[in-house]
Order: structure tokens, then sequence, then C-alpha cells
């Protein structure tokens, strides 16, 4: 084995793989290269790999962990890839391809996806992270198993296949049932949208049965709960403690808590305004005086790095600052922040962020009315309370000390 390769990122369907030389390689001039595959063209991008990478190898000696060896080398050439990314036009290519039924179904899948981008960007639809998550999972699969199969050749045995994929993944039934409704959709795009002859495969399987799987998400213990939070309060966690405070207090979602803006936040007024995309309507909640004081810590830490914070920044970001332009995505959320920190303290490995919002909800019940709560969550289902129910969608937080006392 000459070299090893390993995946820096998926973006778009595109896989940016870094191909360096193995300890056994003895070539004068080994190759260092970025490797991706567009357009029916296989590119290596040479120039400034090898530079990253020596400095990579400097940084990574203070390590142990895979994953945290992993996202260090993640986060050193996400600038390297962001430049690949740039000049690749998705969209052109997309536009101007055909689709019959000879067509290859990854590039349909592809075409697919852009056409969820597009109603995205018109906005059709307000949240494109769920088709984001379900196109890399069934591309991965096909671009694996089934690279160069055609439209005509699927039937029902590829999506089979597929469910089974995703079962060895450790994906609940709940789950693969959601990716196999993008895999219908994909078929009534193909059908109705596209107007070509093709029968939906996939709409021939049944759903897998969701009862007898083991739930999700569950209450945290009274113990983990309170040490959680003793834990995370300190500097180093501050957008863990952040994320976690609000889905606790305020039954935010996690990628509400992702999506909140400066323009969003009202800290003298102790409120945010977030947008519920299930109801489809924006709503106010009041924040905590501990998240309070870490937003504003988040603020100082931004105008002490010398960058003016802008209404359109998001305030989740990196090294505890507001972000600019893009979002920071679950995906970074995830593999940046929680899983480094499941690693430094395992006994809360098995916890979800989600985990705390089925807590608290769980706790709050034993004190307040089922409609209290469930305008607290902000629900989204209409009850005959919410329809005789005029006042304003406003609500209060309810504290980690609070939650802690109800037993």
């Amino acid at each position: 084995m000459k070299s090893i390769r390993t995946e820096l990122a998926i973006i778009n369907g595109i896989r940016f793989i870094l191909v360096t030389p193995h300890n056994s390689n003895t070539d004068k001039y080994p190759l260092y290269c970025i490797e991706y595959f567009y357009n029916g063209k296989q590119s290596k991008v040479k120039e400034g790999v090898k530079t990253i990478y020596n400095k990579y190898l400097e940084q990574v000696k203070e390590f142990k962990s895979v994953n945290k060896k992993l996202l260090l080398l993640r986060n050193l050439f996400e600038f390297k890839i962001n430049e690949l990314v740039k000049p690749i036009s998705v969209k052109e290519s997309s536009s101007d391809s055909t689709i019959n039924i000879q067509t290859k179904v990854i590039d349909a899948l592809n075409m697919f996806f852009e056409y969820h981008t597009k109603r995205h960007e018109i906005g059709e639809i307000k949240d494109i992270y769920n088709y984001t998550e379900r196109d890399k999972k069934v591309t991965t699969f096909i671009n694996k198993h089934f690279a160069n199969l055609l439209l005509s050749d699927l039937n029902a045995t590829v999506w089979i296949d597929y469910r089974s994929y995703l079962k060895k993944w450790g994906l609940g039934n709940s789950t693969i049932n959601l990716q196999m409704v993008y895999v219908k959709g994909f078929y009534i795009w193909l059908s109705q949208i596209m107007e070509l002859p093709i029968t939906n495969h996939a709409s021939k399987l049944k759903k897998l049965d969701i009862t007898l799987q083991t739930p999700k998400y569950n209450e945290i213990k009274q113990s983990l709960f309170l040490e959680f939070f003793n834990v995370v309060n300190n500097s180093r966690y501050l957008r863990l403690h952040l994320m976690a405070r609000l889905v606790a207090e305020n039954t935010l979602r996690p990628i509400q808590v992702l999506n909140i803006k400066v323009k969003h936040v009202d800290l003298p007024d102790h409120s945010i305004v977030v947008f519920d995309a299930k109801g489809k309507k924006w709503r106010r909640v009041i924040i905590s005086e501990v998240v309070k004081g870490l937003i504003q810590t988040i603020y100082d830490n931004t105008a002490n790095a010398g960058r003016t914070i802008d209404n359109e920044d998001y305030i989740i970001g990196f090294f505890n600052q507001t972000k600019q332009r893009k979002i920071f995505t679950q995906t970074m959320f995830r593999e940046r922040i929680l899983l480094p920190f499941k690693e430094d303290f395992p006994q809360f490995a098995n916890i979800l962020i989600y985990d705390f919002k089925h807590t608290s909800i769980t706790k709050a019940l034993k004190v307040n009315s089922v409609y209290e709560v469930q305008k607290r969550a902000g629900h989204s289902k209409v009850t005959t309370t919410q329809i005789y129910d005029r006042s304003d969608s406003v609500s209060e937080a309810i504290t980690i000390e609070e939650l802690s006392l109800i037993k």
C-alpha cells in the first residue's frame, strides 16, 4: 500500500479525499493531493496540500483520540476544501443536463437534490438540512453498490438492500422509514415533474415497525442531569452549555438554536425570537439570566477578536464567537463540539442533545398543565385548547436550577 486515503468532506454529493503517502512508501516524490470526482472527471489538486498535511503532523502529536485526530485534519483542510468548492458550478451542470430513463441513478439523485436546493433558494421550503442529510445517505449507498445502475434497471430489491444497509449503520426503523420517504419523493419527482415512465418501486415496500424499537430520546437521570451542567459551566464548553440550556430551558430544537442570529436576540428584554418550521410561525421565548450571560460572553469574545458584530451573524460559531455568512451545521456541532466532549467525559456518552428537551418536558408535565407545556414547547399540532387561545405566543424559560428541583 503506497497511499492512505482519508475522506475530508462530502459537499453537494462530491467526496473530497485526501491522498497521503503510507509509511512504507519509498517514492522520492510521494503524492500529496486532494482527489474528487465531478461531472464525469476525476481531479487531483496538489498545490498546498503537503504544507497543510505537515502542519497537521506537527499538531497531531498531542492527540491520542482517533476522532480528535480526524477532526484536526478536517479543520486544517477546511479552507482548502472551500476554495475547491467555489468554482464547481453544480447548478449549471444540473440545469443543463437532461434526464431520461437511461440516466444513471446517481446522476438523477444529484439532480433531485438540486431541485430541492432551488426550492429552498426561492423560499418554497424553509430548511434544507433534512434533505441534505438524506441525500448524503442515499447517494453514498448508490455510489458504493450501484454506481453504474440506470433508472431503467431500478427495482424494489435495490431499496430492500438500502434499508438493510441503513440498518447495519444502527439507524432505527423510524429513521429508515423517513429515508424511504425521500426515496419515494425521488420517484414522484421522476414521474410527475420529469415525466418519466417509471414505477415507484419504493412504494411497494411496507413501513418498518417502529413499535418495538428502543426510544431514540430518553429522560436523563437526575444525577447525570446535574453533573452535566456542572461540567459544561466552563468557558471551554460555552457553546455546548448554551445549546443545552436553550434546549432544556426553552425546549428549542438544536437546529433552532443553530439558526439563531444576532438580530433575533434582545438581551435587555431577555428574549429571543425563533422560527418553528413545523408550525410555520415565529415565536418569542424568554431566556434565563444564565443564557443571557453566555450570549453576552460570545459577543464580548467577538469584539475582543477585533470583529464587528453584524445582525446577520449566527450566535454559535468558531472560537466561542459569532459566525458570519453560513450556519454552524448540526454535523459540525456534533463532530467538533459534542464528540470531543463525550470522549473527555464518557459518563455522558449516551446522552443526546435532544434528550434535554424530552427531559425538560417530562419534568415540566409534573408541575404544569399539558397546555402550558405544549405552548412552551412550541408544538405545532392544533388542539382544542389552542383553538381558543388568543394570547401572544410568549413562553417563559424554566431554568436548569428550577428543573433540577423537580424530582
